[in-house]
């Protein structure tokens, strides 16, 4: 198998794990964290350093890496990670669990990761470095941008466009084809049937927008 390395070793990580065991091509060698500490676990794979160790490790033939940086509060965060690992040469793949359902004529991009109970449907494409949380609906021809978060339960009827670093909130709905703008918040259980402009934050049944993030309209 082929070896992997994982960054972050929050409670994200652990379902990355269990996604990389469900797929049984990697062979984890352990868990970067800032805050690291000798003899920490992450589940049963070993904490092994901070990040400073991902160079030696990558030129030590560690090739794969993966940022298990959840996404709440983090999508810079993650996005920096993800940049950094590619600047360093790392393959970063996706990563779909064996029990998600994903068509044929989905596109998904390199370091998004799909998990258990997710439905990915044709014609769907998903950039780099998103998460498809856990039993999410993707319908068919949906347009996600990179570093974005859909979370487990949401909704996305047919034809809708999400713009990048957008957070779409637990067991939100979002009718078809509208378009969802950059560096958007999606309250938990809201359902949005108009667009929603870039950097605003929408809750509600159905949707309203309440502010706008950094004071940016």
């Amino acid at each position: 198998m082929e070896k992997i390395v994982l960054v972050g070793a929050g409670g994200h990580c652990k379902v990355i794990i269990d996604i990389i065991k469900s797929v049984g091509k990697y062979d984890v060698v352990g868990v970067t964290d800032k805050n690291y500490f000798k003899g920490k676990f992450v589940l049963d794979i070993p904490i092994i350093g901070d990040d400073s160790i991902l160079e030696e490790l990558y030129y030590k033939g560690v090739k794969n890496a993966f940022v298990c940086i959840g996404a709440l509060q983090n999508m810079g965060l993650r996005d920096k990670i993800f940049n950094k690992l590619k600047a360093i040469g790392f393959n970063i793949p996706v990563l779909i669990h064996k029990d998600a359902i994903v068509s044929s004529y989905a596109c998904i991009s390199f370091g998004t990761c799909v998990m258990p109970g997710a439905i990915i449907n044709s014609g769907a494409c998903i950039g780099e470095n998103c998460i498809v949380n856990t039993g999410a609906v993707i319908e068919h021809d949906c347009k996600l941008q990179r570093n974005t978060h859909i979370s487990s339960k949401a909704c996305i009827a047919g034809g809708v466009s999400v713009g990048h670093d957008t957070n779409i909130g637990m067991g939100s709905s979002i009718i078809q084809s509208l378009q969802i703008g950059n560096n958007v918040i999606i309250g938990a259980g809201t359902v949005v049937i108009d667009n929603i402009v870039d950097n605003a934050v929408a809750v509600g049944v159905p949707s309203k927008i309440i502010k706008y993030k950094n004071g940016s309209r």
